[in-house]
């Protein structure tokens, strides 16, 4: 039970760090639920976010997976809630009164910090993420050439993931 408050509150704390999307707060929640807390391993943590981006709503579905693996469906329940409940209200609340306050100097300032802020710690969680991935020469290639087909934009994403998985599977990679 003790376990069980301690991963509502990391994904709790871990929610409201959020900035740039969930994408910014992953190597963070690594950290913490593969390092720290060892609820899932590296590998199952990228498995599980990778199953997230697969399915619809926010990527930071991955807590309900790790809630799931570490405490199942009570783990999975209180993962969700705990992540996605806190930042729902205060979004709402902030959305809420934004067009009245957006034009102080201090909402500006705010914004413009925000940005570069969000797009630092997206660049973070696609390390972390591929430092978890990319093992050897071939998943180093596969993972080139997918940033390659995206850049291009020669697939839709969608497409290009469940190839790329296909041909790591294949491959036994």
């Amino acid at each position: 039970m003790l376990d069980l408050a301690r991963m509502t509150w990391s994904f709790l704390w871990l929610s409201l760090i959020c900035v740039g999307g969930g994408l910014g707060v992953v190597p963070e929640l690594e950290r913490q639920v593969a390092d720290h807390h060892q609820w899932v391993t590296a590998r199952k943590f990228l498995d599980g976010y990778t199953l997230s981006q697969l399915t619809p709503g926010p990527n930071m579905l991955v807590a309900v997976f790790v809630g799931y693996r570490a405490h199942g469906l009570a783990g999975a329940l209180f993962a969700c809630t705990a992540m996605f409940l806190p930042v729902s209200i205060l979004t709402a609340v902030i959305a809420r009164h934004w067009e009245t306050l957006r034009e102080r100097p201090w909402a500006l300032a705010c914004e413009r910090a925000l940005a570069p802020i969000g797009i630092g710690l997206m660049g973070a969680g696609v390390y972390t993420l591929a430092r978890s991935g990319v093992q050897d020469w071939a998943t180093g290639a596969l993972a080139l050439l997918a940033a390659v087909v995206l850049y291009g934009r020669w697939l839709p994403p969608i497409a290009l993931v469940l190839a790329a998985g296909f041909v790591g599977w294949l491959a036994g990679l």
